[in-house]
């Protein structure tokens, strides 16, 4: 997301509007984010309420920032990568929840949801990128919590925080 800000910016046809909604839409993220991985924790399930505000503000920030951006700007095109962003990194939950017996949350299954909006309007490779990185951070997750903490197979774990850093860190990269 940064790269994509840092483009738009030297291009000749930098919108003020766009950047504001692009900015607003990572505050959102970042937002969303603090709330979500502390409930999290706290208490390992992820509130429909949030999960559908991170996805609503972020469906409507990210299409907003497409529908408006100018027709030769490398944003006025990627409302179909944002939906099918959402859709997929949603699906590929999904059927993960259904294979493991739940052990996968819904609660995950719908945060993939915004998290797949975010990705998206990045490209498919950001969308495959921030579902490798959320399953990454949950293995060092699970192994600290083995090693430091003493956990056995049958701990439960949130794993929401390690798809919001999955998230993130494809936003940042």
């Amino acid at each position: 997301m940064t790269l994509l800000l840092t483009e738009h910016f030297s291009s000749a046809n930098a919108s003020p509007l766009t950047v504001m909604l692009l900015s607003c839409a990572l505050l959102w993220f970042l937002m969303c984010s603090v709330v979500l991985w502390i409930i999290d924790i706290r208490e390992h399930r992820l509130p429909n309420r949030w999960t559908g505000l991170f996805f609503l503000g972020g469906a409507c920030l990210l299409l907003t920032t497409t529908l408006t951006a100018p027709a030769d700007s490398i944003f006025s095109d990627r409302w179909i990568m944002t939906l099918g962003g959402s859709v997929g990194y949603l699906v590929a939950m999904f059927v993960l929840h259904i294979l493991t017996r739940a052990g996968l949350g819904m609660g995950d299954v719908k945060l993939a949801a915004g998290i797949g909006l975010y990705t998206g309007f990045l490209g498919w490779e950001a969308v495959i990128a921030g579902f490798v990185l959320a399953f990454l951070a949950g293995g060092l997750q699970a192994v600290y919590l083995v090693v430091f903490k003493g956990a056995r197979k049958n701990t439960r774990i949130a794993f929401g925080p390690a798809m919001l850093v999955g998230g993130l860190l494809t936003l940042l990269m």
